[in-house]
């Protein structure tokens, strides 16, 4: 089944989420462990991200809850992740797998971008996936420094002076020659 547009999910999912301290940080955990972080690291942290902030799931008195923004805008696959049948009431072809949430784990597993997820990472609760994402971050990079967000300034803090390296000058996609 299509996906809403990605401008509709944001707006559906993200936004309200957002508002709650603890899924708000668990996004800001994400993009502080990317600064530094080798290309590997980033899709890794991405992946974490697709199986959490979008497609993330918790469980609370006994039942699965949706938190991930791309679940809840999509109907049919928020039905299918936590009942494990699709919309409709009709029963899917194969039910997910769950998984108790692993970010390391999670981080190395493929998914479908155009379909439901066969795979979802479930836990404890929102706390959990926050600081399971918060330690996740911190065990990936070798960097020689630590980052952290203070709110009330509005500042990234690293624990030492970081100078960004030169950057190599971009090529234009798709020209092979210099333009004249």
């Amino acid at each position: 089944p299509p996906r809403a547009p990605a401008a509709k999910r944001g707006g559906v999912g993200h936004a309200p989420m957002l508002a709650e301290p603890t899924f708000a940080e668990l996004s800001q955990r994400i993009g502080l462990a990317s600064l530094g972080a080798s290309d590997f690291e980033i899709k890794r942290l991405a992946t974490a991200y697709w199986f959490s902030v979008e497609f993330g799931l918790c469980r609370e008195a006994g039942r699965l809850k949706a938190y991930g923004a791309g679940l809840l805008s999509s109907l049919g696959e928020l039905e299918y992740s936590c009942l494990g049948h699709s919309a409709g009431g009709g029963q899917a072809e194969r039910p997910p797998e769950y998984r108790d949430w692993d970010p390391a784990a999670a981080s190395l597993h493929d998914y479908p971008i155009t379909s439901y997820q066969p795979l979802y990472y479930v836990a404890e609760s929102l706390q959990d996936a926050q600081s399971k994402i918060a330690e996740f971050g911190e065990s990936l990079s070798d960097r020689p420094f630590a980052v952290d967000y203070d709110p009330a300034r509005d500042l990234v803090l690293t624990s030492k002076p970081v100078e960004r390296g030169p950057r190599e000058p971009e090529k234009p996609v798709g020209l092979d020659r210099p333009l004249s």
